[in-house]
């Protein structure tokens, strides 16, 4: 597969991550920055305002339970794990205008454990519920918040439809 340098992640994980999940996580990332650039194509940004972007750049980091519950409690006020959470570097990306050519959205933080319960819950597999996760956490650095009113939830789930519709139409070809 070739590599897709649309996305640009630096990650770092505070879990053990095998060698298996690291090759693992290369695919999916690379599925990700397919499906973001998609969301740019598509209007998830204001198409005139965001042309010059060639690269978008994310810090991720791949946590335990006490590690996200201490980030949402710090950060949320929230004395609970959760599943991903999410830093924007830019106030809200739908009003402003860049001229660069590389974006850096902000960083995330994606919980291994929630991610194992939730894929398990769900009855997915545990790179198919990251990669929801990932789409979502870079759904909310671009400035959308489903907890802000139900315009809002329902624009994400749309923006999360199109993201995950389209890394599924990937994985499909990458077979």
């Amino acid at each position: 597969m070739k590599k897709h340098p649309f996305l640009q992640v630096d990650y770092h994980s505070t879990v053990k991550l095998s060698d298996s999940d690291k090759k693992q996580l290369a695919k999916w990332l690379n599925y990700a920055s397919e499906a973001l650039e998609y969301l740019f194509q598509e209007g998830v940004l204001p198409k005139a305002k965001f042309k010059s972007v060639k690269t978008v750049q994310v810090s991720l980091m791949i946590c335990g339970d006490a590690r996200i519950r201490e980030l949402n409690r710090e950060h949320r006020h929230k004395d609970k794990v959760t599943d991903v959470l999410s830093f924007p570097a830019h106030e809200d990306l739908r009003k402003a205008s860049y001229k660069m050519p590389e974006l850096f959205l902000g960083d995330l933080a994606i919980c291994h454990q929630q991610t194992k319960r939730q894929a398990k819950e769900f009855k997915i597999g545990y790179w198919d519920e990251f990669i929801h996760l990932m789409i979502h956490g870079m759904i909310h650095l671009m400035g959308y918040d489903h907890e802000v009113s139900r315009v809002e939830e329902k624009l994400m789930e749309k923006w999360e439809k199109i993201g995950l519709d389209k890394i599924s139409e990937i994985k499909k070809g990458a077979r």
